[in-house]
């Protein structure tokens, strides 16, 4: 347990899951950060916090080594005057300026007085993609021509199935390799590691959902989604071996036509964490 601008704080835990759920249930985000899942996988990295400052008002901190000071990430719920009031109180009488962090568009256009005291600057880096779920599930239209084209030369080099994820599939997870090379400036390939490594281990009791892709038996591909809102599916990892032409093109439409049959109208693929290479992937979409 830790204060922090007034109240106190505690590390988000499995335990949170029914809190956090039900919370967001009532205050849907669309951003990418504020999934249970995400949070919790996360958390090893972010070390987040969270406190209820009021009934319906829940406040998240994240603290990144080795910057000492933590960061709140952005009210959710009912925001009242007198809680803004509070924060911006307490913020004054800390050493460095505070920073919010995951910021929407929504919270601002929602709280102008609030958003007046800070400095607000686009953060490129932590920008969520948003697709609709039906172009990437079909991928209709000469848009999306070398994406099929490359979805039909794995069918044809490979015999390649796919099956649901689950939690007996860990150690097949782990042992699919992922060869980016491209440096972040977020966050580094080990500590997207640990991130999934507890998802794996987790699966069951975060509610998560994943599909398997295997070669010849082998495991080759695989993906983890979450439903984010009421309309978003959310896409926390995928991954594929990359000396396998087309699998992670596979994968993709693959974990598209899952979400689009549980009737999502939307995926959210997260951000691109500064990465010249996950950018470039992402925008081809």
């Amino acid at each position: 347990m830790t204060t922090f601008l007034g109240f106190p704080f505690a590390p988000i835990q499995i335990e949170h899951r029914t809190l956090v759920t039900d919370f967001l249930a009532r205050h849907p985000q669309p951003l990418s950060d504020y999934g249970f899942a995400s949070l919790c996988v996360w958390s090893s990295v972010f070390q987040y916090h969270l406190a209820v400052a009021e009934p319906d008002t829940l406040l998240l901190h994240a603290r990144v080594d080795p910057d000492p000071q933590p960061r709140l990430l952005q009210p959710l719920g009912r925001f009242s005057e007198t809680l803004q009031e509070t924060l911006l109180a307490h913020a004054r009488e800390l050493p460095t300026p505070l920073i919010i962090e995951s910021v929407s568009a929504e919270f601002l256009a929602r709280h102008p007085v609030f958003a007046a005291h800070f400095h607000v600057v686009a953060n490129r880096e932590s920008a969520n993609y948003v697709y609709q779920t039906e172009d990437l599930a079909a991928l209709t239209g000469s848009r999306y021509a070398k994406k099929r084209n490359l979805i039909q030369q794995a069918t044809r080099l490979y015999a390649w199935r796919i099956e649901p994820l689950g939690p007996q599939h860990s150690q097949e997870c782990l042992e699919v390799g992922d060869d980016i090379a491209a440096k972040r400036t977020t966050v580094t390939l080990q500590q997207e590691g640990q991130a999934l490594a507890t998802a794996i281990r987790e699966f069951g009791a975060l509610g998560l959902h994943g599909l398997l892709l295997r070669i010849d038996d082998r495991p080759a591909a695989f993906s983890i989604y979450d439903r984010l809102n009421p309309t978003t599916g959310l896409v926390l990892f995928e991954r594929a071996l990359r000396n396998r032409k087309g699998l992670y093109q596979v994968i993709n439409q693959e974990t598209a036509r899952a979400i689009a049959a549980q009737g999502l109208t939307f995926i959210n693929r997260e951000e691109d964490l500064g990465d010249p290479g996950l950018r470039q992937a992402k925008l081809s979409y």
